[in-house]
């Protein structure tokens, strides 16, 4: 890892005001292992942007600049002029070596690593001193985003099943709540709970109609992320069937009642309303009619057939030796 003479600078910098920092923090010693002739800390700063974040979990978050740093205990100053060689194994096939007890490192790809520290150095008329740390890591994505996999409309009394997709590493904590009318006149907590997979599933029942926030609060061991969703809730097709159906039922019944009434005094009265012939013809055609067809009554059917708008009267033979008709 080469490393140009403004990266030692700023570095060296840095390190002095977290060396300051890191003598009452630090890494646990339950995350270390140590053993050797020299004592000291480990420290590990991310720097994003303006921030430097102290991660002392032994979690770090992936392509993120991170600053390692190695604070000497000589209490008694018995190094003050001993010159260490640090070499630093990261875990992920990089290996640094150097006089200088800071480095910088990035890991870029998720999953656990194990850091090594190894120390260094030939004091004067005495013999060799060494130490050697071995610290576990976990390296995480940060939390990046918060997707809702759904619609955001729902109906009202009905159990509605909200799907979430958070961009990072699990495990997650997921904190959530719902403020009808988008409004939250008392102080609420949040429903926590963890999840240890990138999908999640929540149900549940809105209980009143109109606009809900939906606000939602997702962090794991290097970040935090909030956002908030806006909800339509509207009443259920269901309840709009209960209210229809009975008015539906009312209707029908009512024109029932109506057919009812109008048909039945009809049928009473004998009256039978049917078109006669001699509405359409003349009083001279029908009195005609009246004198032909005595003498045809027992050999010709009178027929009418229809032509257009037309009907005319059909004479029709039956047997063979009667006259035309």
């Amino acid at each position: 890892m080469n490393m140009g003479p403004h990266y030692r600078i700023w570095s060296l910098l840095l390190h002095t005001f977290l060396s300051l920092v890191s003598l009452a923090v630090g890494i646990p010693d339950n995350l270390i292992h140590s053993s050797g002739d020299v004592t000291g800390k480990i420290t590990f700063n991310q720097i994003e942007g303006n921030y430097t974040y102290l991660r002392d979990s032994g979690a770090l978050a992936s392509s993120v600049p991170t600053l390692v740093t190695f604070d000497l205990f000589d209490l008694r100053r018995n190094f003050r002029s001993v010159v260490f060689k640090y070499t630093w194994d990261f875990g992920n096939g990089e290996v640094f070596e150097g006089p200088e007890p800071f480095v910088q490192c990035s890991y870029t790809t998720p999953g656990n690593y194990t850091f090594k520290l190894r120390i260094g150095a030939t004091i004067p008329k005495q013999s060799r001193i060494t130490g050697l740390y071995s610290i576990d890591l976990t390296v995480l994505d940060a939390i990046q985003s918060i997707e809702l996999r759904g619609p955001l409309s729902y109906n009202v009394d009905q159990s509605n099943s909200l799907s979430f997709h958070v961009g990072g590493s699990p495990p997650v904590w997921f904190c959530w709540r719902v403020l009808p009318d988008c409004q939250s006149p008392s102080p609420m907590s949040c429903e926590s709970v963890r999840f240890y997979e990138n999908i999640i599933n929540l149900n549940f029942t809105f209980i009143s109609v109109g606009k809900h926030c939906l606000e939602i609060s997702v962090r794991n061991n290097i970040s935090k992320l909030q956002t908030s969703y806006n909800i339509h809730v509207q009443d259920s097709p269901v309840n709009h069937l209960i209210f229809i159906l009975p008015c539906a039922a009312v209707i029908f019944a009512t024109l029932i009642f109506i057919s009812v009434s109008v048909c039945c005094p009809l049928q009473e009265s004998g009256l039978v309303c049917k078109p006669l012939v001699s509405d359409m013809l003349s009083d001279d055609a029908v009195t005609d009619i009246e004198m032909h067809a005595s003498p045809l009554k027992d050999n010709c059917q009178l027929q009418t057939s229809s032509r257009g708008n037309e009907s005319q009267p059909l004479l029709h033979q039956q047997g063979t030796n009667s006259q035309p008709c």
